[in-house]
């Protein structure tokens, strides 16, 4: 009576549906695209606040900075790393994907609130302690995803060490 495909359909809109009605619906980028990805609605609220900050902060000359500071491994400024993208640093950012990091090894630091690698579109968030910042210090939350964003296009780390990208960042971006 129905095509074939007809059940895998409803199957895929009834799951939708109960993955919402749980609480795992995540925050839409303004593209539709959804960038945060975590369990529980509060947290990828809380990821997406800090995200849309962050986004905000590199709108702004003193940091946008950021990108002719540092170096990928080629030695090239992250700034002509976007420039060869296309993009500002803003619009990267916004091009991340965001998963719960929560059991990787990295989160059991207690001062690591989200990591990736060089070059990597995908960041981990170490939610517990994302939250936890993000409550007490939301600008720490938003400086350490735009310290990540600067490993996505390539940074490095030891040397700078990740204290040093984050006091860069606190410095350029903070106003």
């Amino acid at each position: 009576m129905y095509p074939r495909n007809a059940a895998r359909v409803l199957s895929g809109v009834v799951l939708l549906v109960l993955a919402t009605s749980m609480g795992v619906a995540e925050p839409r980028a303004a593209s539709g695209m959804i960038r945060v990805r975590l369990g529980g609605v509060y947290d990828a609220g809380t990821v997406q606040r800090s995200l849309d900050r962050a986004r905000a902060r590199l709108e702004k000359p003193g940091c946008q900075r950021l990108f002719t500071d540092f170096q990928d491994a080629s030695g090239r400024s992250l700034q002509e790393v976007l420039d060869r993208a296309g993009e500002s640093g803003a619009e990267h950012l916004g091009t991340l994907l965001f998963y719960d990091g929560n059991g990787q090894a990295r989160c059991r630091a207690p001062r690591t609130l989200a990591f990736t690698w060089p070059g990597s579109q995908i960041v981990l968030v170490c939610v517990q302690q994302f939250v936890e910042a993000a409550r007490h210090d939301p600008f720490l939350a938003d400086a350490a995803l735009i310290h990540e964003s600067l490993h996505s296009l390539g940074l490095g780390e030891n040397p700078p060490s990740s204290s040093e990208i984050t006091s860069r960042v606190i410095s350029r971006c903070r106003r």
